[in-house]
């Protein structure tokens, strides 16, 4: 499948994943942030393409000194004996702490006076970057980490569940749910969508504090067949949630902020997102008040670029009174 990241998505102008993502934090950085910096894990199979991506693309119109690329670390793939085999595989979003340290990005961080870090995965091509409502929530709350889930989903979806231990929020991972789902009780508690706001002081303390995150030995699949190969290791990096003193949880509209990307077809597929995305911008014209040219179809392609604008409110500002929306409308016209 190559990079995901280069899959068309843009439902009129196919632009990439990668593009709709980097022209998210573009648009945040000119409008309300100039210091903002992204930062983009990879693995080291996939870092210099990657990277290539983003500089065929301009790097979406950010300053390249304020794209960070660093890789994970990767682990060898272990056989039915629990014997190293040639392949090896990524450590997982876990490996992001390890990351952090290796490449010492919190002292660079920190020199540039940011406080917190915005944690998402790249294919929710829903993901509102830095979302305003999350960030609002986190700070007035005085969480350390804060994470984002929805109610809506099917029980057999891969999402780990998000429950209270000690008066504190855990995420079970969905490999585990399960052993745990004798009574469906699972399926009736909010899921992660992966995206979290970390304060980078709680973040150094775990560096500080040698805080070491559990590997989990679990199956490995072949990325083209899906065929089981042996088993890698992977880290989660939610189990930090419980290192800290304070965390919170905002529960939102599944419709609005997530939709994976995972394969070409079928649920969870590049088409499936695209679908999201026109449902989306559909909505957001709607309430910002455009009407309809036709009778409204349900496949209609409507593409709203993120440097126009990322809510219903920000499109309001800028629509002319009296708008018309249609099937394969851009905006900016």
């Amino acid at each position: 499948m190559g990079l995901r990241g280069d899959l068309p998505i843009g439902p009129v102008t196919s632009r990439s994943i990668f593009r709709l993502q980097g022209e998210k934090v573009a648009a945040l950085k000119e409008r309300y942030a100039p210091g903002l910096i992204f930062l983009v894990m990879t693995s080291k199979t996939v870092h210099k393409s990657t990277m290539s991506s983003f500089q065929r693309e301009a790097f979406f119109g950010i300053p390249p000194k304020d794209v960070w690329f660093f890789p994970q670390d990767s682990l060898p793939i272990l056989d039915q004996q629990d014997q190293p085999l040639p392949q090896s595989s990524p450590t997982g979003h876990g490996g992001f702490l390890e990351a952090l340290k290796k490449h010492d990005l919190i002292t660079r961080l920190k020199e540039r006076q940011i406080e917190y870090l915005f944690y998402f995965q790249y294919p929710n091509v829903l993901e509102k970057i830095f979302d305003p409502v999350l960030l609002g929530y986190h700070h007035e709350g005085g969480f350390e980490v804060t994470t984002k889930a929805i109610s809506k989903y099917a029980p057999e979806e891969k999402m780990g569940r998000c429950v209270e231990i000690d008066n504190k929020l855990n995420i079970v991972e969905y490999y585990f749910i399960r052993e745990m789902n004798k009574d469906n009780w699972t399926n009736s508690v909010p899921a992660s969508i992966a995206t979290h706001i970390w304060n980078i002081s709680f973040l150094e303390k775990c560096i500080k504090e040698n805080v070491t995150l559990p590997y989990y030995k679990l199956p490995h699949h072949a990325e083209a067949s899906r065929n089981f190969t042996g088993f890698k290791l992977e880290q989660f990096i939610f189990d930090l949630l419980p290192y800290s003193i304070k965390n919170g949880l905002v529960v939102v509209n599944r419709e609005e902020e997530f939709a994976p990307v995972k394969t070409l077809s079928g649920p969870d597929s590049l088409e499936s997102g695209r679908q999201a995305l026109s449902k989306m911008y559909i909505n957001w014209l709607n309430r910002a008040g455009a009407k309809p040219r036709y009778a409204q179809q349900e496949k209609w392609r409507i593409e709203i670029s993120p440097l126009y604008a990322q809510s219903s409110e920000e499109l309001a500002e800028k629509l002319p009174k009296d708008f018309y929306y249609f099937d394969g409308l851009l905006l900016p016209l």
